[in-house]
């Protein structure tokens, strides 16, 4: 049968005002728009459901022996509507993110404080994943969007570009010159890239954005320094670092990690040295409507703790 909720519940209607033309007026359709969905609603029962006359319409023996079912029909589906629409509602207020482990612990929990000032009915959840992961949780729809640095499109996603990232050096405290070094409660000063100190760098694995767009940054600048350690984490390059093993080059999405107690941090001026940060979602997919003013805060408060830039 192809019935659909709306003939079910003019059914009932008819039934119980026993008047086609009041019935069409509830339902805000006309009475000759009512009369065909019941004459289709017979044809689907297979029986005539009304005695219709000039004057009255009642329901047949065949009529009043389904009107338990409709009711218990119409109840059941308005039931699951309501779960359904509360349950949409409720994702509505969910909002999960995929990031990489740095951005998660160093930038997200200010992010999450900025926005929960301007939306506090939003719950944001943290999914902190390698960056190649995030791809796939958004895929999946395991989260609502991802955020990283990202150099090549890959089919099925759309990119975003929403801020850039400056590369920066970062080295043990004392070990950058005093005019670069940087004083505490000061944004950030500028270095070329020949005053690198001379010091073994801790890096990223070839592999990786970051790294791929350092390593081209150094050729062109034809800065030479020993590669001490190969990490995956910079949370791991920034610890060894704080303890005099090397120095490193790393987006300054690290700033907040950097106490200038411990560090010193210079943005790199010469060569291109930027990176972009992208938003990633699935294409064609409706994004929750909380992405938008989150994002919008996130970009923010980025940009003030890491003196990035707005993407161009």
């Amino acid at each position: 049968m192809n019935v659909s909720l709306r003939q079910l519940k003019g059914f009932l209607l008819v039934a119980r005002l026993g008047s086609f033309t009041r019935a069409a007026e509830q339902l805000h359709i006309t009475q000759a728009g009512l009369s065909a969905m019941m004459r289709d609603l017979e044809t689907q029962f297979e029986c005539r459901l009304f005695d219709r006359t000039t004057r009255s319409v009642s329901l047949t023996r065949e009529g009043a022996a389904v009107v338990p079912a409709v009711h218990a029909a119409v109840g059941q589906l308005e039931a699951a509507k309501a779960s359904v629409k509360l349950s949409v509602f409720a994702a509505r207020r969910i909002l999960t993110i995929a990031v990489t482990p740095v951005f998660a612990s160093v930038l997200a929990p200010s992010v999450c404080k900025a926005f929960a000032a301007i939306d506090p009915s939003v719950d944001v959840r943290i999914r902190d994943v390698p960056r190649g992961e995030i791809q796939v949780l958004v895929e999946r729809g395991e989260a609502d969007v991802g955020f990283g640095i990202f150099l090549k499109r890959a089919a099925g996603i759309h990119l975003t570009s929403l801020t850039r990232f400056p590369l920066v050096c970062v080295a043990p405290a004392g070990t950058l010159p005093e005019r670069v070094a940087r004083p505490a409660r000061e944004g950030l000063r500028s270095m070329p890239w020949s005053a690198l100190p001379e010091l073994p760098l801790i890096a990223l694995a070839a592999d990786t954005p970051v790294q791929q767009v350092v390593d081209e940054c150094l050729a062109k600048a034809r800065v030479a320094r020993p590669v001490r350690q190969v990490c995956n984490s910079m949370q791991t390059i920034l610890a060894l670092v704080a303890q005099g093993f090397g120095a490193t080059i790393l987006p300054a999405m690290v700033v907040p990690a950097c106490p200038v107690q411990s560090f010193d941090v210079a943005r790199l001026s010469g060569p291109p040295t930027h990176l972009a940060f992208h938003q990633i979602a699935k294409t064609g997919h409706q994004l929750s409507p909380a992405v938008a003013p989150f994002v919008e805060a996130m970009v923010e408060e980025v940009n003030r703790l890491c003196a990035s830039q707005p993407s161009r």
